[in-house]
């Protein structure tokens, strides 16, 4: 990647608000580095590929030609506002972009749609000085007034309609047009991380056009932005196809080249069967495969093909206890739990060498991570605590209390490796006797399904470069995910750590509440996943941006 002279970045907040006029604050431009991430996120990627991108030298970029990536799963909605699945991502971030970058190296937050900007020193206001001549695909520009109506419409629709993005938008009190390439975003409270929400796909700007459709529309691939490539056709469950956008030439300075993108268009092709998605890849019926099996990957190291694995950063694989549920409302119960997952056999058994143990709730590749003490296996100790509850061993092993087994759902979604990982936590967790009954929830169900509260635990990766996601998954004022009645010591902690601009300050703060939520048994950690994918050598400048999904704009087929 090339280096990028600072440009100004701040600190992260909180969510919710009603909107109301803007007041005038000092504004002071901050130095555009926020946290350098850890050397994790630069893990050496195999088959001739760098960490952050994949190819040899082929010689210079050529335009042309269709990239076909698989994808293992449908995709429900195409509209990063409304969903943050990694297949929504994929999609949309090959379409919008966002008021600023994020480099994938460093941490630093850099220009994008947004040339510069001045955080407030409270950190509630946000001014942002837009980059003159950007246009959405639909011929109208992108100006002062447009993004204060993507932030207007995010808190309009709410939480139950933009989980994610109503979080980087906590305490949202309005955006005020200053003139047509300027526009100030406000808070009522301090919000330090929204400028690094600015960076990513969930608040990337959309047009207008875009915003007076309904959510469904949207949802089926009505959408119309300012990014590289535009929607062709959109058959979720099948295919999405994008064409190259002619005339682009506003790419991020993070990015290796300007103009319009090399490859003609995408064919985004869901293949739920990993090993149909390998042998496509094989045969050149596929040039990427975005889930690859573990067991798969050594094979795609050279010979023609290649292999970039990267970190998540953000909120690591954990299980996520329902506290409205009498059994995991338990503390001992959530605390056996804890003890009794194996998470070096896990990763050991299941994974690559790009991912690692859980040593925090949130990743080793997440600015302000540190390790958390608790997070370890101990079998005789989780017995301890079941015990003590009164939950004594029945006839097959399993513990009963007063008739009833100590029997728990726990709900996961499609993922790499996610299906044979939860069955070997069914297993361990069996072996302390508790009977661990694990369902697989289809894309299209998932938000039902998490709305309805019929489960015990829910699986949660959660990717961004960001320490707040620990507060927009667990928060009281985030997903709230442990389904809390009532605001916790923790949240109070996750909430002040997302208005502190004082870097050592907050990293106490988000080291106490993370210890916080482990002591508790509010997160259950388990292991941190990497981005993985295994691509032909044909693809050139394939490389992952700050979240660890895919960037499509550099990239350019040598065949």
């Amino acid at each position: 990647m090339p280096t990028h002279s600072p440009s100004p970045a701040p600190a992260p907040p909180p969510p919710g608000a009603a909107p109301r006029t803007a007041s005038p604050r000092r504004p002071r431009r901050l130095a555009a580095v926020a946290a350098a991430l850890p050397l994790a996120l630069l893990a050496t990627a195999c088959g001739g590929a760098e960490a952050g991108g994949a190819g040899g030298d082929a010689g210079e970029p050529r335009p042309g030609g269709t990239l076909a990536v698989g994808l293992n799963t449908s995709v429900a909605c195409v509209d990063p506002h409304q969903n943050s699945s990694n297949v929504t991502i994929f999609v949309a971030r090959q379409i919008a972009d966002s008021l600023t970058d994020q480099d994938p190296e460093t941490g630093e937050i850099t220009p994008w749609l947004a040339e510069s900007w001045e955080v407030s020193d409270d950190a509630t206001a946000y001014t942002f000085h837009l980059r003159p001549g950007v246009t959405f695909s639909d011929g109208t520009p992108l100006d002062a007034a447009a993004v204060a109506a993507n932030f207007d419409t995010i808190a309009e629709l709410g939480p139950g309609v933009t989980p994610l993005a109503s979080t980087y938008l906590d305490g949202y009190a309005g955006s005020e047009v200053l003139d047509e390439g300027t526009v100030t975003v406000s808070f009522d409270h301090p919000n330090v991380q929204f400028l690094q929400g600015t960076a990513t796909i969930t608040l990337g700007i959309l047009a207008p056009a875009t915003l007076e459709l309904t959510p469904e529309q949207r949802c089926a691939g009505d959408l119309t932005a300012a990014g590289p490539f535009v929607i062709d056709s959109y058959q979720p469950d099948q295919r999405i196809t994008l064409d190259r956008r002619d005339g682009y030439d506003w790419a991020s300075p993070v990015l290796e080249h300007s103009g319009e993108a090399y490859v003609e268009g995408v064919s985004f092709e869901v293949v739920p069967e990993a090993g149909v998605r390998a042998g496509q890849l094989r045969n050149g019926e596929l040039h990427v495969d975005t889930i690859p099996l573990t067991e798969d990957v050594p094979s795609f190291e050279g010979n023609g093909f290649g292999v970039v694995g990267r970190p998540y950063p953000g909120v690591g694989v954990n299980l996520i206890p329902n506290l409205e549920r009498p059994l995991t409302g338990e503390l001992n119960v959530r605390r056996a739990i804890q003890l009794g997952v194996d998470r070096e056999e896990i990763v050991a058994g299941v994974f690559t060498e790009y991912d690692q143990v859980a040593r925090n709730v949130i990743t080793s590749a997440t600015p302000f991570f540190e390790p958390l003490d608790g997070i370890a296996h101990d079998p005789d100790e989780a017995e301890r605590l079941l015990s003590e509850a009164g939950w004594e061993p029945g006839a097959d092993g399993i513990r009963e209390r007063d008739g009833q087994r100590l029997e728990l759902v726990a709900l996961y979604h499609a993922g790499r490796q996610a299906s044979p990982m939860m069955e070997l936590v069914q297993s361990q967790l069996r072996e302390i006797g508790v009977d661990l009954r694990i369902r697989l929830v289809a894309p299209a169900e998932l938000a039902e399904a998490e709305s309805s509260g019929d489960w015990d635990l829910w699986y949660s990766p959660f990717h961004r470069a960001e320490a707040d996601s620990a507060r927009a998954v667990f928060g009281f004022t985030g997903r709230n995910q442990n389904r809390a009645e009532a605001a916790r010591p923790v949240d109070e902690l996750l909430q002040r750590q997302s208005g502190e601009a004082d870097p050592e300050r907050r990293q106490r703060l988000i080291a106490e509440a993370t210890q916080e939520l482990v002591d508790q048994g509010y997160a259950i950690p388990l292991y941190e996943l990497a981005g993985v994918m295994t691509h032909r050598d044909s693809v050139q400048g394939f490389h992952f941006e700050a979240s660890s999904r895919l960037s499509l704009y550099d990239v350019w087929l040598a065949e």
